[in-house]
């Protein structure tokens, strides 16, 4: 019986570590090695002097918070609301 277990244990695992290779996968875009020429103040410095300029204005990327009122009270919208009804369709 152990040497049963032993082979099914054996058996299984191997099937298992093929199963993780499966899902193995290269990264896109491949990952390129990258090496700056500039230093991290260098390139600060470049964006207080965009950000100076108005290069770096992106207003749209944000939406704007638009405040809106009404112009009815609770009491009308639930008036308005009570006279309605929705077509009731009787299956033909």
């Amino acid at each position: 019986m152990n040497t049963k277990f032993t082979k099914q244990l054996l058996a299984s695992l191997v099937v298992l570590s093929f199963a993780g290779s499966a899902f193995a996968e290269m990264p896109y875009p491949p990952n390129v090695p990258f090496k700056s020429t500039k230093t991290r103040a260098e390139v600060r410095a470049e964006v207080v002097q965009a950000q100076k300029a108005g290069l770096l204005n992106q207003v749209d990327t944000v939406y704007p918070i638009l405040e809106t009122t009404s112009k009815l009270t609770k009491a009308q919208i639930a008036e308005e609301n009570s006279n309605k009804t929705a077509p009731v369709n009787h299956g033909e």
